[in-house]
């Protein structure tokens, strides 16, 4: 199976209402999202002010992650969720979504396909096989440490880089510190 790394050099930021927004990811890869035409993006963004709007996306499906900080999140007429590090929750991107506290997060943003999130904690040394099935996109984000994938190659991921596999087949991952490492996956079924 081929792996992708993508580095944080090679993101793309812009600056949102609340703070800046890093794109992991997007898919197909000529998408763009300001054109919403998009099938998923991965995405992390900083936010800076106490209480901040997100953005109206009518027609995507979220889930949404803090890393740093927490957030309290006021979907209006559907409620309200707190939100401490790494705990996660899905809304309608159309809904008006009220963000209070400052964070680092990561979003799953999908149009018409379904995914999940997941976090793996590596102990120093630690490793773990991750399957990929036919018709899924793979992302691992590594969010605290760095780690090595290993499929047909080995691959050093450091802290915030993403590897991608959207081929079927398995590769490891392995904690490649010696301090605890954290990785999100983002798992989304394309066919």
């Amino acid at each position: 199976m081929k792996l992708t790394v993508k580095r944080p050099e090679e993101y793309a930021v812009s600056v949102w209402a609340g703070g800046k927004t890093t794109q992991l990811y997007i898919y197909p890869e000529d998408a763009e999202y300001a054109k919403r035409n998009f099938l998923f993006r991965l995405s992390s963004a900083t936010v800076e002010c106490e209480q901040s709007e997100f953005t109206s996306l009518p027609g995507v499906d979220r889930i949404i992650m803090p890393l740093r900080g927490s957030l309290h999140l006021y979907y209006e007429g559907h409620g309200e969720k707190v939100l401490r590090e790494y705990e996660q929750d899905s809304f309608d991107g159309g809904w008006q979504t009220i963000s209070m506290g400052r964070a680092t997060d990561f979003n799953l943003m999908m149009r018409g396909v379904k995914g999940r999130l997941e976090v793996l904690e590596l102990a120093a040394g630690q490793s773990r096989t991750l399957c990929n099935q036919a018709g899924e996109i793979l992302a691992v984000y590594a969010a605290e440490g760095e780690c090595r994938c290993t499929s047909e190659e080995s691959l050093l991921m450091p802290e915030k880089s993403l590897a991608v596999a959207s081929e079927a087949g398995t590769f490891i991952v392995q904690n490649n510190g010696d301090i605890c490492c954290k990785l999100v996956c983002a798992r989304v079924q394309i066919a």
